[in-house]
């Protein structure tokens, strides 16, 4: 262990020797960032750690004031600076499990709030989870085969189950679906993935990055007014939320997963189909959703394509046409738009009397099976059982 934090010491000396410019940054906080700096080459690690805890602080502040679309780029940069720094001066004052976990959570801070330094805060991380994996110890978060359930949802009369195609050539895919935006189920396009294997075993995440911190969503939908997000690690999200049934739905939903963790991304590999289009060099934007049996993303569309892959558990997905657009109520909220106000599981026709009209395309996304949703496209998904998907969004 002693060795991997040498060699993450060496790493942050070298990527705090980057100069920016904070022009556009309060004085104050630039002026106690640099004493920060300047003490923590000397032995004055207590003092420098509380003044760059203080920029960090101050900087949050800042950031959570307004628009997040609004926040300086500076500012930014400066979160992600002092996030490296703070990593440094935590390992100076020990390296036991506890002082590693603690920088690993400062590191993501950065990582999430920040917009700078990100390769240099991502090896750190993962030097610091492979030190940590020295101290792991295995406990019992493996997936029982219990938490299938049926289909919850009720099926209209006049509504269609989406086709079914078993390694579509590329050729019949453009002509058949993405071209005249149709969605269509794939089977066998993930057999080659090693993810289908590891990740039913949630051991493997807890070991590989269990410290990690991770945004999660708390709440049945984004939609409700009781919903919220919070910040804790991986591991006790896992055990918290998804290995038993908290109080109120948790979910890891629409995160940069492997962005943030790149050893998870080797387990998955990007659709060949999503090369059909011209992306310019530039790959699918891919999330990850992880959660338990009842999670739902409430009826929405998206401006992108996308591939839904179910690696772990099963889903139910509810399809409708954008053009029944009108007949779902979108919100009004400008953040809403894209999102449905009426419930398709249990619609109240009285307050929304249209929707008696719209015709859904169901689906029911197993391990293994990809399901694409082409752009505009509204619809709804709940998990059926304990969830692992991937998304791959391109135009």
């Amino acid at each position: 262990m002693n060795i991997i934090v040498d060699e993450v010491l060496q790493h942050l000396e070298s990527s705090l020797s980057a100069k920016f410019d904070y022009s556009d940054v309060h004085k104050s906080l630039d002026f106690l960032f640099q004493k920060s700096l300047n003490d923590s080459q000397t032995e004055n690690s207590k003092v420098a750690l509380s003044s760059v805890e203080a920029v960090l602080e101050k900087v949050w502040e800042s950031l959570h004031t307004g628009s997040w679309a609004d926040a300086p780029d500076g500012t930014r940069k400066l979160y992600s600076h002092a996030s490296l720094l703070k990593a440094k001066l935590l390992l100076k004052t020990g390296n036991d499990e506890r002082m590693l976990k603690k920088t690993i959570k400062a590191i993501d801070m950065g990582l999430l709030m920040g917009n700078a330094f990100r390769n240099e805060l991502t090896v750190t991380a993962s030097l610091l989870c492979k030190a940590l994996q020295q101290t792991f110890s295995e406990v019992p978060v493996k997936l029982g085969d219990d938490r299938e359930s049926n289909n919850s949802c009720t099926l209209h009369r006049n509504d269609d189950h989406v086709s079914t195609l078993h390694q579509p050539s590329l050729e019949t895919f453009l002509r058949d679906f993405l071209k005249p935006k149709i969605p269509v189920k794939i089977t066998g396009n993930m057999e080659h993935w090693p993810a289908l294997n590891k990740w039913k075993d949630l051991n493997y995440f807890v070991k590989l990055a269990g410290a990690r911190l991770v945004p999660v969503e708390i709440g049945s939908s984004y939609a409700d007014a009781d919903w919220s997000q919070k910040l804790i690690t991986l591991e006790e999200f896992i055990n918290i939320h998804v290995v038993q049934e908290g109080e109120k739905p948790a979910y890891l939903a629409q995160h940069q997963l492997f962005n943030q963790i790149p050893e998870l991304k080797d387990d998955i590999k990007i659709p060949d189909y999503c090369y059909l289009t011209d992306m310019d060099g530039v790959e699918p934007d891919i999330n990850a959703w992880l959660g338990p049996k009842g999670t739902v993303s409430p009826t929405h569309y998206d401006p992108k394509n996308n591939f839904l892959a179910q690696v772990v558990g099963s889903k139910n997905i509810i399809l409708y046409d954008p053009k029944w657009s009108e007949y779902l109520y979108p919100y009004d909220d400008k953040f809403l738009k894209n999102t449905a106000q009426v419930d398709p599981v249990k619609p109240d026709l009285c307050k929304f009397p249209n929707f008696s009209q719209v015709k859904a395309a169901h689906c029911t996304l197993n391990e293994g099976e990809m399901l694409f949703i082409p752009s505009g496209w509204w619809h709804r998904v709940e998990s059926l059982s304990v969830s692992f998907s991937v998304s791959f969004w391109w135009m």
